[in-house]
C-alpha cells in the first residue's frame, strides 16, 4: 500500500496554478485553464488545506 499525503500546497495566483507536495517528496502540478477554474480550485484548497499547510509564490513583477 502506498500511502502518501499532502504535505503543503504552494499557489501560484500569476500563472494560475497549484503545486501540490508530498510527504514523500513528490510533486504534483495543477494547472487551471482560466480564471473560474482557478477561483473554484482556490476555494477547495481553502476549505479543506489547513492554512500552516499553505504558501503563495511570490509575483513575477517585470522590470520597467
Amino acid at each position: 500500500m502506498n500511502d502518501t499525503y499532502v504535505q503543503s500546497v504552494v499557489i501560484d495566483v500569476c500563472s494560475r496554478s497549484f503545486l501540490l507536495l508530498s510527504d514523500k517528496g513528490d510533486e504534483k502540478v495543477i494547472e487551471c485553464d482560466n480564471i473560474d477554474e482557478f477561483m473554484n480550485v482556490l476555494e477547495f484548497v481553502n476549505s479543506t488545506v489547513p492554512d500552516e499547510m499553505l504558501a503563495y509564490s511570490d509575483p513575477m513583477i517585470p522590470m520597467t
